[in-house]
């Protein structure tokens, strides 16, 4: 079960005081995890991603909500705020959240594809990113109007045996509709969390399929509109659709002894301040930039910026020569806290004046036993080397993460993440008003993880590599790090 951006302090603090008591069953009886690592950029395209095949977004290909297609010359948007998808387009948004970003974007195999391939069928429940080798018709009669003559909408998309998209996709007739949640255009195709969990329930009392991933994403929502409190008391309903899929099993006993289950956030979430949250890229000095869901080189501008929350990947005309510049520019503006970009197979980092690059090498090893090369001004990260240990301060995991984002092309030439309390918003111009994720720092990037027969993952590129593991001993006997080593990287 994916929970869209519940922090861990929230998790934690719900279970302690009883609110949670579904998903404090499973903590007690396996363990919690409440300092586990997201990606970077920390947002939700980039992180589910991660989850569901194990690799960073430089392995994926999906980088954030919105990146730049320097072939295509256009802004792909793949879902955010209402005002950014009516400017890039409703019909196109849905085509690339739905079709492009698993069938064209996605370079990386999924879990559903390599639990296929030692024979162990899967079900997903409205996981963004769900590619796997089973076609699925598109159900609803009001999107399958569009269908005919469209250049962006298909008839169908691959994913497990099992798959379900509120009235959009569903493989199994249930007898049941998603129309009574809320919000908008995801209402009227009934994808909510209500119905997550009553189709997840349906699962579970019916077999369906030994996997099963099941993702609620309303709690995202409730913290960018409402704040961390308001997150807070929605994690009793959120353990309330938990407990219902337990239920269907006969009950919080009857569904762990029958079940091993992981519970993970993708991100974590960080307040903004009340006013001058927002940092506007449309201005670099010396330099033309493109902003906005229609911006592009085409135009001549020398810089594309395309805003993911509080993080931005910015693309130059005249790269390599402008980064180092641009970079320097940029970290020093107010709600800029860093900025990052390759040097010559080298990642660099500039932050409050302090520079410093690293590689992966012979060197300093940190927590989670990756090598480093590292040269420069340590404090550029808040990053302590004694002893060969790397210890990490408020940017956890910040080496990894950073290769992970920016050994990608489709990253970009410079990187930013966003100071604490600040925002560079999305492509429309339009930004959060209460919280906001996306950047390196542990507000935005430690995500709680909770299992029970299974390890708890300490990352969520751990999550898919523990469910193959989990499957290929139980079904095969064979050896699980080998093969999860060569399904899934």
């Amino acid at each position: 079960m994916v929970l869209d951006g519940i922090r861990p302090d929230v998790m934690r603090s719900a279970i302690g005081d009883g609110d949670a008591p579904a998903l404090g069953a499973i903590a007690e009886r396996g363990e919690a995890r409440w300092d586990a690592v997201s990606v970077f950029p920390s947002i939700t395209p980039a992180a589910t991603a991660a989850i569901a095949t194990g690799e960073p977004p430089s392995g994926t290909g999906i980088l954030g909500h919105a990146w730049y297609d320097e072939n295509e010359d256009e802004i792909v948007v793949y879902g955010a705020k209402t005002e950014t998808v009516i400017s890039t387009g409703p019909i196109k948004v849905l085509h690339n959240n739905v079709w492009r970003m698993n069938r064209d974007d996605l370079i990386a195999p999924t879990i559903f594809e390599s639990l296929d391939d030692v024979g162990v069928d899967a079900a997903c429940v409205h996981f963004p990113v769900r590619r796997g080798p089973h076609e699925h018709p598109v159900r609803m009669k009001t999107v399958e109007g569009y269908l005919k003559g469209s250049r962006y909408l298909s008839p169908s998309v691959s994913g497990p045996k099992e798959y379900f998209l509120g009235d959009l996709f569903y493989s199994t007739e249930f007898g049941t509709n998603g129309r009574n949640g809320n919000g908008g255009f995801q209402r009227s195709v009934g994808i909510n969390d209500e119905y997550a969990a009553e189709v997840g329930a349906r699962l579970v009392a019916e077999k369906v399929a030994p996997f099963n991933l099941v993702y609620f994403f309303h709690g995202d929502k409730v913290a960018h509109h409402e704040g961390i409190s308001a997150q807070r008391r929605h994690v009793a309903k959120l353990d309330g659709f938990v407990s219902k899929i337990m239920e269907a099993a006969g009950g919080v006993d009857e569904f762990l002894a029958e079940n091993a289950v992981i519970a993970v956030s993708d991100h974590g979430h960080a307040p903004l301040l009340p006013k001058r949250r927002f940092v506007n890229l449309a201005k670099v000095r010396g330099y033309k930039v493109s902003l906005g869901a229609r911006a592009g080189f085409s135009a001549g501008a020398d810089i594309v910026a395309v805003p993911n929350g509080r993080a931005a990947l910015l693309y130059l005309r005249d790269a390599p020569k402008s980064v180092a510049d641009v970079a320097e520019r940029l970290s020093g503006r107010k709600g800029v806290d860093l900025a990052s970009w390759r040097e010559e197979g080298w990642v660099a980092v500039r932050r409050v004046g302090r520079e410093m690059r690293f590689r992966p090498g012979a060197g300093a090893t940190d927590r989670y036993g990756d090598s480093w090369e590292i040269e420069g001004d340590h404090r550029a990260l808040g990053v302590e080397v004694s002893d060969g240990k790397v210890h990490y301060g408020d940017y956890p995991d910040a080496l990894s993460r950073l290769w992970g984002c920016l050994a990608s092309s489709r990253s970009g030439d410079v990187v930013l993440s966003a100071s604490p309390g600040h925002t560079f918003g999305e492509v429309s111009g339009g930004y959060h008003q209460a919280s906001d994720h996306g950047s390196l720092h542990r507000e935005d990037s430690e995500v709680f993880s909770i299992a029970c027969g299974v390890p708890a993952p300490e990352k969520i590129t751990d999550v898919a590599p523990t469910i193959l593991a989990h499957f290929i001993e139980d079904e095969n006997g064979v050896s699980a790090a080998k093969v999860a080593e060569e399904n899934v990287g």
